[in-house]
């Protein structure tokens, strides 16, 4: 009876596994990169894939660099900006292809690679890419120039740089109104540091 039981068990494995690969809808099924996978700017790496892709994919496929925008729930993924594919792959020759990563990439854990076959496209897993630092975040503005002042007390009509709302020069309207309003915002910081 035991023996019955494992052979059911077996044809029921061969089925699962028939299903998978008979669900192979032409998407790469990629050994590398996968989630753990670190690679490192201005270096050689290897793409690796599992399967063999559909007769229609015809060599040679860009391989190009896409970054996650944690939009859509984190999945949205974009093009990397002004860089161009990093490698190509023959998918009904190989199942390996080199890539070269630029050196300006920046480091981040959100990389994919993307390939355009047919009749679906092939993303791998999100990876880490250990380039240049990211730039620092930029401090948010709200549209109003600062002031210009020295240490020698609240900013007179000679040190502003501000330019009148509506971008115009010229004639001095609006500069008292520009020049009023900075005394007033000097002052009231100077009087909250008293407090």
């Amino acid at each position: 009876m035991k023996s019955i039981t494992f052979i059911a068990a077996a044809a029921a494995v061969a089925t699962v596994s028939a299903q998978s690969a008979g669900a192979d809808e032409g998407r790469l099924f990629y050994s590398s990169p996968i989630s753990s996978t670190v690679w490192t700017a201005g270096q050689n790496e290897t793409v690796s894939w599992t399967n063999v892709c559909k007769p229609e994919n015809k060599a040679p496929l860009n391989i190009v660099l896409y970054l996650g925008t944690g939009g859509k729930n984190g999945t949205e993924q974009v093009q990397v900006p002004n860089i161009l594919p990093i490698g190509t792959l023959n998918c009904l020759t190989s199942k390996t292809a080199t890539v070269f990563l630029p050196a300006n990439l920046t480091t981040s854990d959100k990389y994919a690679i993307h390939v355009d076959t047919e009749p679906l496209q092939s993303y791998s897993a999100s990876f880490t890419i250990k380039g240049v630092a990211p730039p620092a975040a930029a401090v948010p503005t709200t549209g109003a120039p600062a002031p210009v002042t020295s240490s020698a007390g609240p900013a007179s009509p000679s040190q502003t740089s501000a330019v009148p709302a509506g971008g115009k020069t010229g004639n001095g309207a609006g500069s008292l109104k520009v020049v009023g309003s900075t005394v007033a915002v000097v002052a009231a910081a100077f009087g909250a540091l008293l407090l």
